[in-house]
């Protein structure tokens, strides 16, 4: 998979790689030349921003509703396990 990395020339940004890092993305957890490749590939596709928002929207509901506790990582590491194989399912229907 493409690190998103910008400027090497070799590994552009696709919509698999934004998509599948976009939650390091909405919590600030990937490396400045990631991040800035992310948010180029936002900027240039509608379909991808329109996926982010819908994820920022998501983890903001989350957050005014769950706010007062944080759940344990292995638990957010198997939902986001499970969102990507749904994802991973709607895109091979479409």
């Amino acid at each position: 998979m493409s690190e998103c990395t910008p400027g090497d020339g070799m590994s552009p940004c696709t919509c698999g790689d934004a998509l599948s890092r976009v939650y390091d993305y909405l919590d600030r957890e990937l490396d400045a030349a990631s991040a800035v490749a992310i948010a180029g590939h936002l900027d240039d596709c509608p379909d991808c921003a329109e996926q982010y928002r819908l994820e920022q929207m998501v983890k903001a509901l989350v957050h005014r509703t769950c706010c007062e506790e944080r759940a344990p990582e292995s638990l957010r590491v198997r939902i986001v396990a499970r969102i990507s194989e749904v994802r991973i399912t709607y895109r091979r229907e479409l």
